[in-house]
């Protein structure tokens, strides 16, 4: 197994585990040593306050060993590119922060001995960077349209098309994805997402802190984000208040469309640990996204979650989910959710849970990853 470095990945201990995350810890279980780069701390950060410094502080330490052959490093970059501004938002920007961070990442891989590296990108950012780090390959592994997620800046798309250029290998999580990045890289691939079937699977006690919730529970357990449409939900929760609609994961958005209604719950963020128990409380889980540029070339990790619970599903129509049809139902409208929801309702949680769970079973992480392995192999045979 090659030596990898991930840069601009998720917060490694962050409410929310991410494709990176299962990637990263894959390529160590492999024997396989991996630096997980976090996306850089800038100085838009500064709202945040108290927690800005302490995360500042953490940012001047070495690399810290989370596993075997896996270590994590989050880095300080001063210049942001960011849309928050019409400075931060040009090109330039970038280059300037990566420049700076570049050195920083030369003695970190120095300081672990990965000479030559696999650097696998998770953000169009790392474009910039790349001719300044050993490699023996760059893959850049794309998981959204990130030029219509809000932060990221107009000249984003310009990036991502030279990072996919650059790229010797471009793999992304869903087929949308793959037909448009394709015309920039003829080796560009489709992984889809998955799920730790065997984490969600395992049979588990329903939650102790939902042992008093009304049901029929309606689940949604991940970031409240852009791209959820909490004013759905709070339709739905009007219209059938005798349903209890729980939202667990952390809040990145305005939530005062649902935070009156009596019958609409927000638990917060929980550790990963826990999220089959919670699951195991449900009825109905839900993917309740809005239809966007995003979302269209989403492919919710969440719905091979449910499938892994053994949990009927309910979700906006997204190119991605109208492969688990039947067993996920998709919805166009408020009454098409409606109408899902009553049906799997009516049915019963049991009714399917077999044919749910054998269907996770194709979408592990393991096997998503060795044909990510694969491609890898293949190209560095070829560089060779």
């Amino acid at each position: 197994m090659f030596d990898a470095v991930l840069l601009y990945a998720p917060p490694w201990a962050g409410p929310t585990r991410f494709s990176k995350h299962h990637l990263a810890a894959f390529i160590a279980q492999r024997g396989g040593r991996v630096l997980y780069v976090e996306a850089p701390l800038t100085p838009v950060g500064l709202r945040r306050g108290s927690r800005f410094a302490s995360e500042l502080r953490d940012s001047f330490r070495p690399p810290r060993r989370v596993a075997d052959r896996l270590w994590v490093r989050r880095h300080f970059v001063p210049v942001p590119y960011h849309a928050a501004t019409r400075l931060t938002s040009q090109r330039a920007a970038n280059r300037v922060g990566q420049s700076l961070l570049a050195p920083v990442l030369r003695r970190d891989f120095a300081r672990l001995g990965l000479r030559r590296p696999v650097l696998i990108a998770g953000l169009p950012h790392a474009a910039d960077v790349l001719s300044r780090l050993p490699s023996r390959l760059v893959v850049y592994h794309c998981a959204d349209d990130y030029a219509h997620v809000r932060g990221f800046p107009r000249s984003l798309p310009d990036l991502e098309a030279d990072l996919c250029r650059r790229a010797d290998l471009v793999v992304t999580t869903s087929e949308t994805l793959c037909q448009s990045r394709a015309r920039f890289n003829p080796h560009t691939c489709w992984i889809p997402n998955g799920a730790d079937v065997e984490h969600f699977s395992a049979p588990a006690a329903p939650a102790a802190e939902l042992r008093n919730v009304p049901h029929p529970i309606v689940g949604f357990v991940g970031g409240l984000s852009e791209w959820v449409d909490l004013d759905l939900v709070a339709r739905l929760a009007r219209q059938r208040p005798e349903w209890t609609f729980l939202l667990v994961g952390p809040v990145g958005i305005d939530t005062s469309a649902v935070d009156a209604l009596p019958n609409v719950r927000l638990l917060g963020p929980r550790p990963y640990a826990d999220l089959p128990a919670l699951l195991a409380a449900m009825d109905v889980g839900l993917i309740p996204f809005k239809r966007n540029d995003v979302t269209y070339h989403a492919d919710p990790i969440k719905a091979y979650e449910y499938l892994a619970a053994g949990l009927p599903v309910v979700a906006t129509d997204m190119p991605a989910l109208r492969r688990l049809t039947p067993l996920v139902a998709l919805a166009e409208s408020a009454e098409g959710f409606q109408h899902g929801i009553r049906a799997a309702l009516e049915a019963g949680r049991d009714a399917g849970r077999a044919e749910r769970q054998a269907e996770a079973r194709r979408h592990g992480w393991t096997s998503r990853f060795e044909c990510f392995e694969r491609l890898v192999e293949n190209q560095l045979a070829c560089a060779s």
